[in-house]
């Protein structure tokens, strides 16, 4: 697990419904600056963890050399962080319950788990899929480094 991790949230703001599709906006730091996106899923979480993704991409594509547009698009299509593994438990009993969210994702078959705690359990849910990005980073960024340099996959 990585130290300082590459990527941190610094606001998000969900809305959700029984009678509107739920929508994510999320400001996430990283080496080379703030990404914002806004994304639209089948529930909190999933918007959450979308726009998580297109941040991610953003910001790594920042550092894709040789490459247009068209191609680094093309590229992030062919790739996504797949969640493989969403548990979400109560720690304590009573108002001083906190949600504890463990979330296993992967990419390109490389697998990474994070956990978050927290008494709002979508911030806990947002908690522990970052983690898990950070986790991925070096390979994600490994393997849009090798395709920038002439691979073709």
């Amino acid at each position: 697990m990585q130290t300082t991790p590459e990527y941190r949230m610094f606001d998000f703001v969900i809305t959700t419904g029984n009678t509107i599709k739920s929508t994510a906006t999320i400001t996430l730091g990283g080496r080379l600056g703030k990404t914002v996106k806004t994304r639209y899923g089948d529930g909190p979480i999933d918007a959450a963890y979308d726009a998580i993704n297109k941040c991610v991409r953003i910001d790594l594509s920042r550092g894709i050399q040789n490459r247009t547009d068209a191609e680094i698009k093309e590229f992030w299509k062919r790739r996504d962080f797949k969640l493989t593994k969403f548990d979400i438990a109560a720690i304590g009993e009573g108002s001083a319950t906190v949600g504890k969210t463990t979330v296993t994702i992967t990419y390109e078959g490389t697998s990474a788990t994070g956990e978050g705690v927290d008494n709002d359990i979508v911030y806990s849910a947002i908690k522990a899929y970052i983690e898990a990005v950070n986790e991925l980073v070096p390979a994600i960024r490994a393997d849009a480094q090798a395709w920038s340099e002439g691979g073709s996959k």
